[in-house]
């Protein structure tokens, strides 16, 4: 999937800051008010942000190798 470079900067951003931010308000408001499945929410938050980072990663060494040739013969972001 071609993405352009401002979808792929908020992604970016999402993994890098929200994701993780959130993963922390969970676990300090879960264990505040007792929530027994804390960790199940954050540790399936942290492994998503991990998997979508790892295929951010890859496309953009796709990107700086020199990318996918796309039927036009330019390079196409992924």
């Amino acid at each position: 999937m071609p993405l352009n470079n401002k979808t792929y900067d908020t992604l970016k951003w999402f993994v890098l800051v929200v994701m993780p931010a959130v993963a922390v308000l969970f676990q300090g408001l879960g264990e505040l008010y007792g929530y027994d499945a804390t960790h199940l929410v954050v540790s399936t938050l942290n492994i998503f942000a991990a998997f979508i980072g790892t295929i951010l990663q890859i496309s953009s060494k796709n990107y700086h190798d020199g990318g996918d040739i796309d039927d036009n013969g330019t390079n196409a972001y992924r």
